[in-house]
């Protein structure tokens, strides 16, 4: 892909040089400038998938929700957008990496303010929730942005796939490679102009007290 990549990038720049009609050279600029921003995602997204998962390591989701606590209200000023931390302090402690899940975060929060400034609406907002569930955590991020259609939906996680034009279409698909890495697994469900909720859940291992009850209140007599 970068071989291809590199000559239309070289040819955008010798037309800039060669041609003396304003309009031409300014789109140019842009084809230039596209390109760039793909061969940089195009090497992050090399070097992501090429190194090994980094070891788990015991940590909260909340704790790291409420650690971008500061990024959120820098994009909810530039974006005019309302975002809702609504936490279940029941949440457990998981085995988890917490870099891959903030990338995830980041992402997914990046494509929700996008998704509202497609839309006319005054009241925007991007709600991120914990529930323990069924012995499963869920993270929901959830937003009252354009939607997407059951199509767009099948397609969303293929690589280079963009709803938003000035999107890569890479972000979705490190989303969906951290969601495998912790083996968790995602819902996704829209309505065209109205939300889209992505729902994630993680598995819980089983807590040794838990089990351990569970055990000492079988029966023995149902035993054969």
């Amino acid at each position: 892909m970068k071989n291809k990549l590199t000559p239309i990038l070289g040819y955008a720049q010798i037309l800039q040089s060669r041609s003396g009609d304003e309009f031409v050279i300014d789109r140019l600029r842009k084809i230039e400038k596209n390109m760039t921003e793909l061969t940089e995602a195009l090497n992050i997204l090399k070097d992501y998938f090429k190194s090994e998962p980094a070891p788990m390591q015991t940590g909260n989701i909340n704790q790291i929700l409420l650690e971008l606590e500061g990024h959120w209200q820098k994009i909810a000023t530039g974006a005019k957008t309302r975002i809702v931390l609504d936490l279940d302090p029941q949440a457990p402690d998981l085995p988890l990496d917490a870099t891959q899940l903030k990338i995830l975060l980041l992402n997914m929060v990046d494509n929700a303010v996008t998704a509202l400034k497609m839309k006319e609406a005054r009241d925007k907002e991007i709600r991120l929730s914990t529930r323990l569930e069924d012995d499963k955590l869920k993270m929901v991020i959830r937003d009252n942005g354009s939607g997407m259609s059951e199509e767009e939906i099948l397609n969303i996680w293929m690589p280079f796939y963009a709803k938003f034009p000035e999107h890569a279409g890479l972000g979705l698909v490190i989303c969906e490679k951290v969601i495998a890495n912790h083996g968790a697994s995602c819902r996704v469900s829209s309505s065209p102009g109205e939300f889209s909720q992505f729902e994630i859940q993680f598995p819980w291992p089983e807590n040794p007290a838990k089990k351990q009850k569970k055990s000492a209140d079988k029966d023995p007599c149902s035993e054969s």
